[in-house]
């Protein structure tokens, strides 16, 4: 059975395991010491934030995080992409903004690509402030019949 649901403390360990792998699986053009250095920031910061996961058959495969109309981030572990999972987390969480952004790095071709098939329009690109690497910032705006 797939559900959606918020996070719990005791997903830290699953949800961290795959922001860890998927960012250094998609962004090989970013040296790994770089992951491993936000890895505990972002585990401090995750409980504090508004997260929700995909599970399917109780096995968390994906999550997505939110704040005030910014995704902060999208992850699907690779075995399970491809499956839906990623276009089911964004349609969770569109249904409670009318507009929303993010950013996602140039080079992250399939991410792109998986948000322009969902609408999502470049608002304009800049490099990431520690890195260089250039970012789009993405945004979704829904239809008035929506």
């Amino acid at each position: 059975m797939d559900i959606i649901r918020k996070f719990y403390d005791m997903d830290l360990k699953k949800v961290m395991q795959i922001w860890y792998d998927c960012n250094c699986e998609v962004h090989d053009f970013i040296p790994i010491s770089y992951w491993d250095r936000s890895f505990g920031y972002v585990s401090r910061l995750i409980p504090k934030s508004e997260v929700y996961v995909y599970e399917i058959n109780g096995l968390i495969v994906g999550f997505i995080g939110v704040d005030e109309g910014y995704i902060e981030g999208l992850f699907v572990h690779k075995d399970y992409r491809g499956l839906g999972v990623g276009t089911k987390l964004i349609a969770y969480v569109l249904q409670y903004y009318d507009f929303i952004e993010l950013d996602v790095f140039e080079k992250n071709y399939g991410a792109v690509c998986f948000y322009e098939n969902r609408n999502f329009q470049k608002l304009r690109s800049l490099p990431h402030e520690d890195l260089g690497e250039i970012e789009y910032r993405m945004c979704y705006r829904k239809k008035k019949e929506e």
